[in-house]
């Protein structure tokens, strides 16, 4: 499923100066999907890039695709700063990088969708990225860097990534350390943009609007081709390790696998299904496994499904304590055997339940469609043709032998594990102010 946002930036007025580059000609994003609907007359319109969160180089260059996306927004752009307009028109404006991906991501009236989808299509693949949004921007990250050093949720999943993979855009955090921040340049960060953020690496979504005809108009047609640039390629490690760390936010155990990529659709459904069982709020198999030996734990996770591989994230928050992991060892390790006829059939329904809960609002259709695309393959998107779509034929499909095939597969490899303990500091902190 789409991976939850790792970085997300809000942002309210900006003032800069003259433009960079003023490029006429038509502008037509790679791919355009717009799905209509009859609710509430609340569009979102989004575009998303196919683009490194540390940049096209050899050289990692940490955050800097954050920067670069929140620099153009911030930034003086052909009339008024992108972030501006969309306030102005009464909505907000969101940014999220992702391992190899960029989102931009506005919530806005209806009426005002297609004049937001043209001048955000504008101001991205014609960057006007100028000194002053470069400063404001590079503000914005430091805060947003300092907040996810606090976080045990990104603080285990950078971790977890840099056990994973030996080299890729999923070996490095989307957000930079505050000194890692401090080395980017306005430079590094215009050439960034012009790269990234081209027409024809782009891939427009709006959801939630009566009427296709004007958003198609504003955005160029309804394109169907796959963003310019390709994927980079993450390796996996031959023998992912144990890493270790501290936290201010008390103790957290991950596990990470790599699973089937996107283009083996039946495999990562069958992957989606084990996380719902495992991972379910108040449900899962994993909540269930740890009651007795980590009753105060809370447990999170996910299968992001990527173009190669996906990852299956697993996170236990509040006991680090061996019985902990030895319980979710194994309940990774009964998953491998078939279920029992009726529990799989209730847990499938609960999964498929779960799927079109998750999908109901506009914001999260448009997040999906927007997600599926960039990894290279729009059809497979949950819920994007109805009741009948290709994912939800394929939920329906899964059979408990081919779910504990897939698990054996893929889950009794060696998982990449994280520990984190709390932070020395932190607990005489505490043991003080008792």
């Amino acid at each position: 499923m789409l991976i939850r946002r790792l970085a997300v930036a809000v942002f309210a007025l900006a003032l800069a100066i003259a433009p960079l580059a003023s490029d006429a000609g038509p502008l037509h994003p790679a791919r355009t999907i717009v799905r209509t609907g009859d609710g509430p007359p609340l569009a979102v319109v989004e575009l998303w890039f196919r683009a490194p969160s540390m940049g096209f180089g050899s050289d990692p260059r940490i955050g800097i695709a954050q920067v670069a996306a929140e620099s153009v927004a911030a930034s003086q752009g052909h009339d008024e700063p992108l972030a501006a307009l969309v306030q102005d028109r009464g909505g907000h404006l969101q940014i999220a990088t992702f391992a190899d991906s960029v989102q931009i991501s506005a919530v806005v009236p209806e009426t005002a969708a297609a004049e937001v989808a043209r001048a955000m299509l504008d101001d991205y693949t014609r960057p006007a990225l100028t000194e002053d949004g470069f400063k404001r921007a590079r503000a914005s990250v430091a805060i947003e860097a300092t907040e996810s050093q606090v976080d045990p949720d990104m603080q285990l999943r950078e971790r977890l990534f840099g056990a994973l993979f030996s080299q890729g855009p999923d070996r490095y955090a989307v957000l930079p350390t505050v000194k890692q921040l401090g080395t980017l340049t306005y430079p590094e960060i215009v050439a960034f943009a012009k790269r990234a953020f081209r027409a024809e690496n782009a891939v427009a979504v709006v959801a939630g609007v009566h009427d296709s005809a004007p958003m198609l108009s504003a955005l160029g047609g309804a394109n169907a081709r796959d963003p310019a640039e390709s994927p980079l390629a993450s390796t996996v490690v031959a023998a992912p390790e144990t890493v270790r760390g501290e936290s201010v936010a008390g103790p957290a155990l991950g596990f990470a696998f790599a699973g089937p990529p996107i283009a083996d659709r039946r495999a990562a459904t069958a992957m989606d299904f084990l996380s719902d069982y495992l991972l379910a709020p108040n449900t899962g198999a994993l909540l269930q496994a740890l009651k007795n030996v980590a009753p105060g734990a809370k447990v999170n996770g996910q299968f992001i499904t990527l173009h190669d591989p996906g990852i299956l994230l697993i996170e236990v928050v509040g006991d680090v304590s061996d019985a902990a992991r030895n319980s979710v060892e194994r309940a990774l390790q009964a998953v491998q055997r078939p279920l029992d006829p009726k529990a799989f059939e209730a847990a499938q329904r609960g999964y498929i339940y779960h799927v079109l809960h998750d999908l109901q609002s506009t914001q999260a259709q448009a997040d999906n469609l927007g997600w599926y695309a960039i990894e290279g393959s729009p059809a497979y998107a949950p819920f994007s043709g109805g009741v009948n779509d290709e994912y939800l034929k394929l939920a329906r499909g899964l059979t408990p032998e081919y779910v504990a095939q897939v698990a054996r597969k893929y889950l009794s490899a060696a998982p990449a594990v994280a520990l984190l303990t709390v932070r020395q500091s932190t607990m005489r902190q505490q043991e003080s102010a008792k």
